[in-house]
């Protein structure tokens, strides 16, 4: 499946990046078009009847994961590793791209249940990679604002490193860190995304209205990006090489 080129490729600007790398988050701009959204929308709606491997459902939870279906759709697969935001992922990381990661998230209408909102933290807190070199592309399928819980970053906050995250509770795998402020809401049009580091704090609110607040994210990381027990990104299932290509495997000396 060819993804439609009504979207040129294009370079963040130098503020952006300076942005990103000052703040550990920028904005993207529109990156899908509104065929390719309408295509992804039923794919995520496809995909709540699932339950895929990695995916934990976490009891009267008012949000749903899906993750990694990029095997099992030949239109998400087509946007990870060939959508015209990755000339912009190179403009943050350089030229040699490793995509690792795909996930739909469904925030219900919630009212104040206090059941869809999702705490701050860092997402290499869930994947055990303590540097910045892994960037979030958080998409949104629907227009996102405060209202109906659109991502919050916490400026800078990739500075601090990997940082300690504890469970929210017993009957849920979510993870949390404590933070004081409120951070700055990316609010978003169908089809645009904002960028962050693994090592970024973020979060998201509530659903106040009265539909289902979706979002798509991917995650690309370089080479050289490894997890705390050494083992690159690269290596992991389902990673894939987008842009550019890996190093050359060196073997350890023989040793007698």
């Amino acid at each position: 499946m060819n993804l439609p080129r009504s979207l040129p490729v294009t370079h963040l600007p130098a503020q952006a990046i300076a942005q990103y790398r000052d703040d550990g988050w920028c904005l993207l701009g529109r990156i899908i078009d509104d065929a390719t959204i309408a295509a992804i929308r039923s794919e995520e709606q496809r995909f709540r009847g699932f339950e895929m491997e990695y995916d934990q459902d976490v009891p009267g939870a008012k949000t749903l994961f899906r993750s990694q279906v990029h095997p099992f759709s030949a239109i998400v697969r087509e946007v990870v590793t060939n959508g015209p935001h990755l000339s912009m992922i190179q403009d943050l990381l350089g030229p040699d791209l490793v995509f690792t990661y795909t996930q739909f998230v469904t925030k219900f209408p919630d009212g104040d249940s206090r059941r869809s909102d999702f705490p701050w933290h860092q997402d290499h807190g869930y994947g055990g990679v303590p540097t910045a070199d892994q960037t979030t592309v958080w998409v949104a399928l629907d227009d996102v604002d405060e209202r109906n819980g659109c991502v919050y970053v916490m400026p800078g906050s990739h500075r601090q490193g990997l940082l300690p995250h504890t469970k929210v509770r017993e009957d849920s795998w979510h993870m949390e860190v404590p933070v004081a402020g409120d951070g700055i809401p990316a609010i978003l049009k169908a089809g645009e995304a904002v960028a962050f580091t693994g090592l970024t704090l973020h979060r998201s609110l509530l659903n106040h209205t009265d539909r289902p607040r979706r979002g798509f994210f991917m995650q690309y990381a370089t080479p050289q990006t490894r997890r705390l027990d050494g083992t690159p990104l690269w290596q992991q299932r389902y990673a894939q090489v987008v842009r550019g290509q890996l190093p050359p495997l060196v073997k350890p000396p023989r040793v007698g």
